[in-house]
């Protein structure tokens, strides 16, 4: 699925625009329903995620760590997102997992581990 079809979607049904470089709670929100739609939906990589929106990866990391929160404390939010997800889940066309495939996918999560593993220690150091 196309990051830029899902930047659209997201800020159809937000009613804001997440390419903004504002810290907004909406905004921030919204972004981060993006994030977690375009990991579980894309093969795009954090990087990837996150410059289509015009952020770093660790924006996008950030917004997928609070994002459980965010639905946890914000019934509104859970709600819309909810909404949100069910209206792009049903235009997700599952594709059928080969062995080459999933191969890809664990080892992408393999580097993915590392990269935040390494990010985690260099913070503990400082």
């Amino acid at each position: 699925m196309k990051l830029e079809y899902l930047v659209k979607k997201v800020n159809k049904h937000f009613e804001c625009d997440i390419k903004t470089n504002s810290r907004e709670r909406d905004i921030v929100m919204a972004r981060g329903a993006f994030f977690w739609l375009a990991k579980h939906v894309s093969k795009k990589s954090v990087k990837k995620i996150g410059e289509a929106v015009g952020r770093d990866h660790a924006s996008v990391v950030y917004g997928l760590r609070n994002f459980n929160d965010w639905l946890r404390f914000d019934e509104f939010f859970k709600s819309e997102f909810e909404s949100l997800k069910i209206q792009i889940l049903s235009d997700f066309k599952s594709e059928k997992l080969t062995p080459e495939s999933m191969l890809y996918k664990y080892n992408n999560l393999v580097i993915e581990n590392d990269i935040l593993r390494n990010e985690i220690k260099k913070l503990k150091r400082i």
